[in-house]
């Protein structure tokens, strides 16, 4: 997440080494940055759908990161859209979950594992302290993510989550704006993350998850959309789940996700049989309106279904917004009444800019944005909540 999206945010306060029983580092022993150099790579399974984009992000980073090796997870029984293709990975060595640990010591771990078996590897990874970047979705288990993400905050261990749209400029400045108060009070938030990728076997892979498309999906809006409003827990959140049109009846390719806020709803749509050039933002207050579409250039989005094919080009991303007056937050941001078109150039890589802040945070040269830790477990809950799953209160949770 962008450390401007996060000022003013306040909040409440698989794979794991069969048999080890790991102590966190040497009597609790706090992380520290690396200092002025590269920070060493390892990229911690295939599998993972955003895997490709990920390691490719990386290896364009040459002033950032040093990628010195991978494990293989093809063994791995769980569920996955497809099979990886191991083109680029075995150009570097292939490392066994011990040696990354007792050999490697690298200082930051990628986890590209199965949906799965984040959290599993997330933790032993935490256990030896190691700065971690994290794909999602984040488990079903409240408190599996939870635990996991104290050991990294006790031990001040940087954990980035890869939620899709954190270095999104476009996306961030709709939150900026929204939060400035110059569309008025915010009473409705949309978000289209409708896709044509996984066909044949996505009504398989995704109904293998509770809440299928919302599970997969709707946590990429929920973590953007709650710092809207402080972070603040909705009254109520929910699913529709239905399949898509073409799919099996049982099918879980097709929800309505809603949080509910006294005065406010955000909904956030997502079909499998849409069309993800599409996708598209708005955000309604009682002074205005804005819109995104479309939200990114997918052409340059890594996939390992291959949704970058036959994309048209896009030249920018343009937010535009509607004020029916000039107030004081507008005015200080020098918009005007009518309508207003902010532009952002297009970044040729989904990933990147996530990635180069954690390796600026490694590096010590800016700290941990603050509350970050507290704003994932309050989005990983509410998500879960998205697929209608039960959870606790987070204080409950040590």
């Amino acid at each position: 997440m962008s450390t401007n999206r996060l000022k003013g945010i306040f909040g409440v306060a698989a794979m794991l080494l069969v048999g080890c029983v790991v102590c966190e580092r040497a009597v609790g022993e706090q992380w520290k940055p690396i200092g002025n150099r590269k920070a060493r790579v390892v990229h911690w399974g295939i599998i993972h759908n955003h895997s490709r984009g990920k390691w490719d992000a990386v290896l364009k980073l040459t002033n950032d990161f040093e990628m010195v090796g991978w494990v293989d997870d093809r063994a791995s029984t769980a569920m996955r859209m497809t099979e990886p293709s191991l083109k680029g990975y075995t150009n570097y060595p292939c490392f066994t979950p011990q040696q990354v640990f007792d050999e490697v010591k690298p200082d930051l771990i990628v986890i590209e594992c199965s949906n799965s078996e984040l959290v599993g590897v997330a933790t032993e990874i935490a256990h030896h302290g190691i700065p971690m970047h994290m794909d999602k979705p984040l488990g079903t288990d409240q408190a599996g993510f939870a635990k996991m993400s104290r050991i990294c905050e006790r031990l001040g261990v940087p954990l980035q989550i890869g939620y899709m749209f954190r270095s999104n400029a476009a996306i961030n400045k709709m939150v900026e704006i929204a939060k400035s108060g110059a569309l008025g009070e915010i009473y409705s938030v949309e978000a289209d993350l409708d896709h044509s990728y996984g066909y044949p076997k996505y009504p398989e892979y995704a109904s293998f998850y509770p809440g299928g498309t919302a599970y997969l999906l709707a946590c990429h809006v929920i973590e953007w959309a709650m710092p809207i409003f402080n972070d603040a827990l909705p009254a109520k959140t929910y699913s529709i789940l239905k399949a898509a049109p073409g799919d099996p009846e049982d099918a879980l390719t097709h929800s309505l996700t809603i949080l509910e806020y006294p005065r406010a709803n955000v909904v956030i749509r997502v079909c499998s049989r849409g069309t993800q050039p599409c996708r598209h933002i708005r955000i309604d207050g009682t002074n205005g309106s804005m819109a995104l579409e479309p939200i990114e250039d997918f052409r340059t989005v890594k996939h390992t279904t291959g949704l970058n094919e036959g994309l048209a080009r896009v030249d920018k991303l343009e937010v535009k917004m509607y004020l029916k007056v000039v107030n004081g937050a507008a005015k200080a941001a020098g918009y005007h009444t009518g309508i207003n078109r902010i532009s952002f150039p297009v970044p040729t890589d989904r990933y990147a800019g996530q990635l180069q802040e954690l390796a600026r945070i490694i590096r010590g040269e800016i700290p941990n944005p603050p509350g970050l830790y507290e704003h994932d477990l309050l989005v990983h809950k509410v998500s879960l909540d998205a697929c209608n799953l039960p959870t606790v209160d987070l204080s409950e949770i040590r």
